[in-house]
């Protein structure tokens, strides 16, 4: 099936949007023709799985032959040595200095070529994930159970975080700071308008970079980071400048090491005996240790980030070097292009400092040199000359990685749709589905509001669909809000605030009774009512813990006080007698409901939301068929 992807703006909508919007609609129907049906998408992923497979294999051979070559050319080294030793000739001698120039190439080609082996390692695992989860496997992504919040407005009740959940569906972030801007599209309930549409226009184009995206999480993966790595960073670019700079250090700095290397000369021309070497690199030890415990310190914050900042400046190389079309995009690829490599070079910086780790370079290194205050030197230089730029150019980084995650979760659904925004109504939607629900298992649904209808009664039967197409609803809704694709034909909404009702538990520990803890939820969404908030309220069957009569009795006052303000709510219950309240007020309070049939002793249903009220029952004719009445 092909989706067209059609944007409807309001009146107020600028010029410049609408031809962004036109844009946006022809780019996302190519996607959508290109990729087609999922058997297209599983033919596409098998495809790939065999081509960077193939890559693997070539690399792998590669690395082989380059390690067998080394081998080679170290005994070959090792007999021109013998044999320079042995003879006293300068060819054998020259012969050694080639040797051990060809092993260090061949070292590097080595290191290379394992390099890319792992990288097309890592993209068959990205392809063969993305296989399994065509078919409804999700079992090697990530739950975000971190991130479940049972007192949140809605992601508790629309199962956006745990196993089996919207965001194992949609995350494929390489960072912990992508994750948690995912996380928090997905718990933001709206990003306005303008945001919404200039993220659908970034998703959009990202979805058609499969390689792009592939290789940002490929690179992305190589290093698995911390969260507490980026705090560490920031912490060290926040703090202040060290006491290298101070000018009696830069100058002691520079004045030990001149005098030990020209000792040093001294030494091999024959005036001075080889234990001057050793005693002046001594002294600038001790030096160096007059400053152990700063030096300490600032290593410990920096310490052991140059893989983490050799990847970032991989991934800033990568940004910079595709080309985009949406404006959005562009502006990140701009600043990729700087950030790579002052990246790099901190990286590099880095790595220098990390030496001193290894106790015999941190001898030479220091001893001769004073590597540790050159390498603290050269991090003030660098934070003093992109402190301002770093946290940016982070910014954009993980804002592509979040985009990314959307993107691929766009095209992997290429008969979803980019929802439109419309203030006239709240909810308009053609063949509505459930993300998490198989397709051939899903029942779509058309369901339409205007901004006149506020309050909707939905009645049905146990087991008929009303907590599913709650779910079915506030998902999608979750999803257009950070600007990804939904799972139906054509949707618009209007870009309100989502609350819920539907999982509200007691708590032993807090002493809270279940109803106690309902009083609480519908309080905080009736607080932001009369805050002025525009609002989305998904209730499903309120006030369950008290009796038919009161229940009835607070229902009805509750959807009174609802058609006082600025929302629209949907009521799902198995109280009838709501239903009246259509006549009450007619235009604004409107029923629908899920029917149930029994047909030759069989209980069906179709799943399919109508007008009206639910006339069929199933309680009984289950509990009968379960033995428990008779």
């Amino acid at each position: 099936m092909v989706a067209k992807h059609l944007f409807i703006i309001n009146l107020q909508t600028s010029k410049r949007v609408k031809q962004s919007i036109a844009s946006l609609s022809q780019k996302a129907y190519y996607c959508t023709k290109r990729t087609g049906t999922m058997k297209d998408l599983k033919t596409f992923y098998i495809n790939r799985i065999a081509q960077v497979t193939s890559n693997e294999a070539r690399f792998h051979k590669r690395a082989q032959l380059f390690s067998a070559g080394r081998l080679a050319i170290a005994f070959f080294a090792l007999i021109c040595l013998w044999k320079a030793v042995t003879t006293v000739s300068t060819i054998w001698i020259n012969l050694v200095l080639v040797g051990i120039l060809l092993f260090l190439i061949v070292v590097w080609l080595d290191a290379r070529a394992n390099k890319k082996q792992r990288y097309f390692n890592r993209l068959k695992t990205i392809n063969e994930r993305e296989n399994a989860a065509l078919g409804g496997d999700f079992v090697t992504f990530q739950t975000g159970e971190n991130y479940l919040d049972p007192k949140h407005p809605f992601t508790f009740d629309l199962d956006i975080f745990g196993a089996n959940a919207v965001f194992q569906l949609v995350n494929r972030t390489c960072t912990p700071s992508g994750e948690l801007l995912l996380a928090q599209s997905l718990t933001t309930g709206s990003f306005g308008e303008t945001t919404i549409i200039e993220r659908q226009m970034a998703i959009s184009e990202l979805s058609t970079l499969v390689d792009f995206r592939q290789s940002f999480l490929a690179i992305g993966q190589e290093m698995k980071e911390k969260p507490e790595d980026i705090k560490e960073l920031i912490s060290w670019l926040n703090s202040p400048m060290s006491f290298a700079n101070r000018s009696f250090i830069r100058l002691l700095s520079f004045l030990l090491p001149t005098i030990i290397l020209t000792i040093v000369a001294i030494v091999i021309a024959g005036y001075l005996r080889f234990s001057f070497i050793i005693l002046f690199a001594l002294i600038n030890l001790a030096f160096l240790q007059f400053y152990h415990r700063l030096i300490d310190k600032i290593h410990a914050t920096v310490s052991r980030k140059q893989l983490l900042l050799e990847k970032y400046a991989q991934l800033f190389k990568l940004i910079s070097t595709q080309v985009f079309k949406d404006t959005h995009l562009q502006a990140m690829n701009t600043d990729s292009k700087k950030a790579t490599q002052a990246v790099q070079k901190l990286s590099v910086i880095i790595g220098f400092f990390d030496q001193r780790l290894n106790d015999l370079v941190a001898f030479f290194s220091n001893g001769f040199l004073l590597c540790d205050l050159h390498c603290i030197a050269a991090l003030d230089k660098w934070k003093k000359n992109h402190k301002k730029e770093l946290i940016p150019w982070l910014d954009s980084l993980f804002k592509i990685d979040e985009l990314n995650s959307l993107a691929n979760f766009a095209f992997n659904h290429p008969g979803y749709v980019y929802p439109t925004i419309q203030n006239l109504v709240f909810i308009e939607a053609e063949q509505l589905g459930h993300p998490l629900i198989k397709d051939r298992a899903c029942v779509l649904n058309d369901f339409f509001s205007s901004a006149q209808e506020k309050v909707v009664i939905l009645t049905g039967a146990n087991m008929s669909g009303k907590s599913t197409f709650l779910r079915s609803l506030g998902v999608n809704l979750v999803l257009a809000a950070a600007g990804a694709p939904v799972f139906a034909k054509s949707f618009c909404f209007n870009s309100a605030a989502i609350y819920s009702s539907m999982r509200v538990t007691d708590s032993l520990g807090q002493d809270t009774s279940y109803f106690y803890a309902e009083l609480k939820r519908l309080g905080e969404i009736m607080k932001n009512l009369r805050d002025g908030k525009n609002m989305v309220i998904l209730l499903d069957e309120i006030l369950k813990g008290t009796n038919s009569a009161d229940k009835l009795h607070g229902s009805v006052g509750l959807v009174e006080e609802f058609l006082e303000h600025n929302c629209f709510c949907i009521v799902a219950t198995h109280d009838l007698a709501l239903g009246e309240l259509e006549r009450k007020y007619p235009g604004r309070v409107i029923n629908y409901c899920f029917e149930s049939e029994i047909t030759n002793g069989e209980l069906y249903f179709d799943y399919k939301i109508r007008r009206g009220i639910a006339q069929n029952k199933n309680a009984s004719f289950l509990m009968r068929q379960s033995g428990l009445i008779k």
